[in-house]
Protein backbone atom coordinates (compact mmCIF):
# COMPACT_ATOMS: atom_id res chain seq x y z
CA UNK A 1 0.00 0.00 0.00
CA UNK A 2 1.35 3.42 -0.95
CA UNK A 3 0.60 6.82 0.56
CA UNK A 4 1.43 9.98 -1.35
CA UNK A 5 1.09 13.71 -0.80
CA UNK A 6 -1.26 13.75 -3.79
CA UNK A 7 -3.59 11.22 -2.15
CA UNK A 8 -3.64 13.11 1.16
CA UNK A 9 -4.53 16.31 -0.69
CA UNK A 10 -7.22 14.48 -2.63
CA UNK A 11 -8.81 13.04 0.52
CA UNK A 12 -8.85 16.40 2.30
CA UNK A 13 -10.21 18.22 -0.76
CA UNK A 14 -12.94 15.61 -1.24
CA UNK A 15 -13.86 15.91 2.42
CA UNK A 16 -14.10 19.70 2.19
CA UNK A 17 -16.34 19.35 -0.87
CA UNK A 18 -18.49 16.79 1.01
CA UNK A 19 -17.69 14.15 -1.60
CA UNK A 20 -16.72 11.82 1.24
CA UNK A 21 -17.75 11.74 4.88
CA UNK A 22 -15.56 12.26 7.91
CA UNK A 23 -16.19 8.62 8.78
CA UNK A 24 -14.97 7.50 5.34
CA UNK A 25 -11.81 9.61 5.66
CA UNK A 26 -11.18 8.29 9.16
CA UNK A 27 -11.56 4.67 8.05
CA UNK A 28 -9.20 5.31 5.12
CA UNK A 29 -6.57 6.67 7.51
CA UNK A 30 -7.15 3.84 10.00
CA UNK A 31 -6.48 1.31 7.24
CA UNK A 32 -3.22 3.11 6.45
CA UNK A 33 -2.24 2.95 10.12
CA UNK A 34 -2.82 -0.78 10.12
CA UNK A 35 -0.77 -1.17 6.94
CA UNK A 36 2.05 0.80 8.59
CA UNK A 37 1.84 -1.37 11.70
CA UNK A 38 2.20 -4.45 9.49
CA UNK A 39 5.10 -3.00 7.51
CA UNK A 40 3.02 -2.75 4.35
CA UNK A 41 2.87 1.04 3.93
CA UNK A 42 5.20 2.82 1.53
CA UNK A 43 5.52 6.60 1.80
CA UNK A 44 5.94 8.53 -1.43
CA UNK A 45 8.12 10.42 -1.60
CA UNK A 46 10.05 8.65 1.17
CA UNK A 47 11.60 11.87 2.46
CA UNK A 48 8.09 13.15 3.30
CA UNK A 49 7.29 10.27 5.65
CA UNK A 50 6.95 12.58 8.68
CA UNK A 51 4.31 14.86 7.13
CA UNK A 52 2.51 11.87 5.63
CA UNK A 53 2.35 10.18 9.03
CA UNK A 54 1.11 13.44 10.56
CA UNK A 55 -1.62 13.49 7.91
CA UNK A 56 -2.67 9.93 8.72
CA UNK A 57 -3.04 10.80 12.40
CA UNK A 58 -4.97 14.01 11.66
CA UNK A 59 -7.33 12.41 9.15
CA UNK A 60 -7.94 9.38 11.36
CA UNK A 61 -9.25 11.74 14.06
CA UNK A 62 -11.61 13.73 11.85
CA UNK A 63 -14.63 11.76 13.02
CA UNK A 64 -14.02 12.60 16.70
CA UNK A 65 -16.66 14.75 18.37
CA UNK A 66 -16.56 17.17 21.28
CA UNK A 67 -20.33 16.91 21.60
CA UNK A 68 -22.92 14.90 19.65
CA UNK A 69 -23.26 17.59 16.99
CA UNK A 70 -19.81 19.26 17.18
CA UNK A 71 -16.67 17.79 15.67
CA UNK A 72 -13.31 18.18 17.39
CA UNK A 73 -11.85 19.51 14.11
CA UNK A 74 -13.98 22.04 12.26
CA UNK A 75 -13.77 22.96 8.58
CA UNK A 76 -11.24 25.72 9.29
CA UNK A 77 -8.98 23.21 11.06
CA UNK A 78 -9.13 20.96 8.00
CA UNK A 79 -8.32 23.82 5.64
CA UNK A 80 -5.41 24.92 7.84
CA UNK A 81 -4.06 21.38 7.98
CA UNK A 82 -4.32 21.05 4.20
CA UNK A 83 -2.35 24.29 3.85
CA UNK A 84 0.21 22.95 6.34
CA UNK A 85 0.65 19.82 4.20
CA UNK A 86 1.02 21.90 1.07
CA UNK A 87 3.59 24.16 2.73
CA UNK A 88 5.60 21.20 4.01
CA UNK A 89 5.76 19.60 0.59
CA UNK A 90 6.99 22.54 -1.48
Amino acid sequence: MELSIKKVNEILERLLKSDISRDDASVWAFNLMQAADNGRLVYYPPEKEAILWEAIIFIEGLDLREEPDIYLHNEMDIREFLQHVLNETK
